[in-house]
């Protein structure tokens, strides 16, 4: 199945979160946009103490099986401005300007959307985008 893979998803591969096995299949027809791609970079160096270096190797190998990075459109940027103005609610929905890009992508493109994110989920449910629910640290699932 191709999907769109949300910067959680890459980096649950990438340390060994749970969602890791069911994140694995998806990577070799997988798309993540550059903005989540920046993410994962800074939550694996940062959070999780990772050498940037070695984080850099293991996304080119993740590139070299298949992963796709998308670049960012004006059409793709702006559907994700609408879409985070139109479901951002603090407190009750704090879906990330990040995840609304992963998600605007996955609608442009018409594929299902990886996330462990109940936020990202709830909003990706509303704007009828298929959802592929990951667990996440505890394995929850949205």
């Amino acid at each position: 199945m191709r999907a769109v893979l949300d910067a959680y998803a890459v980096i649950a591969a990438l340390i060994g979160e749970r969602a890791r096995a069911e994140v694995e299949p998806l990577l070799k027809n997988g798309v993540v946009c550059a903005p989540n791609l920046a993410e994962v970079l800074d939550v694996c160096v940062r959070v999780h103490a990772n050498e940037e270096r070695v984080v850099r190797e293991r996304v080119g190998w993740l590139l070299s099986g298949g992963l796709e990075i998308a670049a960012l459109e004006s059409a793709v940027a702006l559907n994700a401005g609408a879409l985070r103005a139109k479901h951002y609610r603090r407190r009750h929905c704090e879906v990330s300007q990040g995840d609304c890009f992963a998600l605007a992508l996955a609608k442009h493109r018409g594929l299902a959307l990886a996330t462990a994110d109940p936020d990202l989920a709830a909003v990706a449910r509303a704007e009828e985008v298929e959802l592929i629910g990951l667990p996440d640290s505890h394995g929850r699932r949205p």
